[in-house]
């Protein structure tokens, strides 16, 4: 009975060490991979990011001299032309300072007509001349002065545009300087701040070309130049501005709206357009391919990708002597694997 068992035992042992003999794979097994030839070419590959739309000019206005807010005339969304009123002040502590400063004038004139008139007649002296010359100087300029001030206590359009910002209301004082509207100019063109890495800023120069499109518009491609590219970095996101000038081709824009950018730089760089398939360990801009050496050996090269076209994708650091990649078959791969390549 023992012996039976122990015969049944050793029976199953070898009919298992016979079935994991026949399903082992052949340790000398090379894989069979497709290869393509590879070129390289001057292309102008576009920097993509995105921006947000503004005015071409956008400016900041406020009072000259500080008081009270009498009157605002325009509010946020409010188009308006060139010379109109937009906020005044309350003019009374101001209309009081031009009529001191013009009586004082008034005076120093009186006070210069009478120096000259003795002075003429060797009653008064030369300095007594000077001394009224000069008093009429100062009284002459404490009234330009005061008539600027008035002047500027009122804001008035400086062109054509939109009121983008009210910042102030009636009855608030507000200080000198102190801006009470955003105002944005109106033309016929346009600006997008899109803010660019490192990386791409140093392709990019003004008078590249680009195109921009918004989702108020879809499918519309909006033509545009970029006018200036930042030589800092922002401090509060590590990019670098760059600003394009856009037509808006007689659309209805509206300055915040979010644009998806394509910036084709003028200068081309030599890069090399291969199957997406050929590469692999993809991390980013980053990435690998292979290639097959003269003894049949897989060779593994590190490759940055620029960007993705459909089924291929434009690389850069190819080394110049390989001119033939793997295009199928690269994912089994590994360094100094032996290959088949087939047709």
């Amino acid at each position: 009975m023992k012996k039976s068992v122990l015969y049944g035992y050793f029976f199953l042992l070898l009919l298992s060490g016979c079935r994991n003999d026949a399903v082992q794979k052949p340790k000398n097994e090379i894989t069979r991979v497709k290869i393509v030839s590879i070129t390289p070419e001057d292309l102008s590959i576009s920097v993509h990011s995105s921006g947000i739309l503004a005015s071409e000019e956008e400016i900041k206005l406020s009072f000259k001299t500080g008081g009270i807010v009498a009157v605002i005339n325009a509010e946020e969304g409010y188009k308006v032309k060139k010379g109109d009123i937009l906020a005044s002040l309350n003019l009374s502590e101001i209309n009081a300072n031009v009529n001191l400063a013009g009586n004082g004038h008034e005076k120093a004139l009186r006070d210069w007509t009478r120096a000259k008139s003795l002075y003429n007649d060797t009653v008064a002296t030369l300095e007594q001349f000077q001394n009224a010359t000069t008093a009429l100087n100062v009284a002459k300029s404490n009234l330009e002065i005061a008539r600027f001030n008035l002047i500027h206590s009122t804001i008035k359009a400086p062109s054509d545009g939109i009121v983008l910002k009210q910042l102030v209301r009636e009855n608030e004082m507000v200080g000198a300087g102190y801006p009470v509207f955003l105002f944005g100019t109106m033309g016929k063109y346009w600006k997008v701040r899109s803010g660019l890495a490192d990386r791409d800023v140093v392709r990019i120069n003004p008078g590249d070309s680009a195109v921009v499109v918004f989702d108020a518009w879809p499918g519309i491609k909006f033509p545009a130049v970029v006018d200036l590219v930042s030589e800092m970095a922002s401090p509060m996101t590590g990019t670098y501005e760059t600003e394009m000038s856009l037509d808006g081709m007689g659309y209805r824009l509206a300055s915040g709206f979010v644009a998806a950018v394509d910036i084709y730089p003028a200068k081309r760089q030599t890069f090399v357009m291969i199957p997406v398939g050929a590469i692999t360990g993809a991390d980013g801009k980053k990435g690998f391919i292979w290639s097959v050496s003269d003894s049949g050996s897989a060779i593994r090269h590190s490759i940055e990708i620029a960007s993705i076209r459909g089924s291929e994708a434009v690389i850069a650091g190819i080394p110049e002597d390989v001119t033939e990649i793997v295009a199928e078959g690269a994912a089994y791969l590994k360094e100094g694997m032996k290959v088949e390549i087939v047709k």
